[in-house]
């Protein structure tokens, strides 16, 4: 997939989301957490000696967030049909033919004045231009990067 059609209509970028197919974060996290504890036999004992916690729901919540092939990993970005159908400002850009509403000469329009993440992610787009600022998002997609929480997460596990 070419790097701007990662590139999300309110002005995210896809491969900074934990959910993204390439990067997973959010994924390899639950596997490698379910992994470890399965390893040193959590599920034998915590069932029944732990009443204040339910250790098998936990167990099964993890083997639901760490399934690569459940909906809540990413195969496609915001535009090839992933992400909210019913975002506004995703509608607004594909009825004005817009890939980006930071492009918009409207912006920042009622849709988006109240979005302070928005109006300061433009404000870099325009200082550093379209070619650069992609360039640094995908370095720090490659670098562990999490859009959501601002956080760098690497996980590293050798056989």
């Amino acid at each position: 997939m070419a790097m701007m059609e990662l590139v999300t209509y309110c002005g995210g970028y896809c491969g900074l989301c934990g959910r993204w197919k390439e990067t997973a974060t959010l994924f390899r996290l639950a596997k490698a957490l379910a992994e470890l504890l399965d390893a040193h036999g959590y599920q034998h004992w915590m069932p029944e000696d732990v009443k204040e916690f339910n250790y098998t729901e936990f167990r099964k919540a993890l083997g639901f967030f760490g399934d690569e092939n459940s909906w809540l990993v990413c195969k496609r970005g915001c535009k090839d049909g992933d992400g909210n159908l019913f975002c506004e400002i995703r509608n607004c850009c594909k009825n004005l033919g817009l890939d980006l509403c930071f492009d918009c000469r409207k912006f920042p329009c009622d849709k988006v004045k109240d979005n302070p993440e928005m109006i300061k992610g433009a404000r870099e787009y325009r200082k550093l231009g379209k070619d650069e600022w992609l360039t640094q998002m995908v370095q720090k997609a490659k670098q562990g990067w999490e859009g959501h929480t601002k956080k760098y997460y690497q996980i590293y596990i050798k056989e």
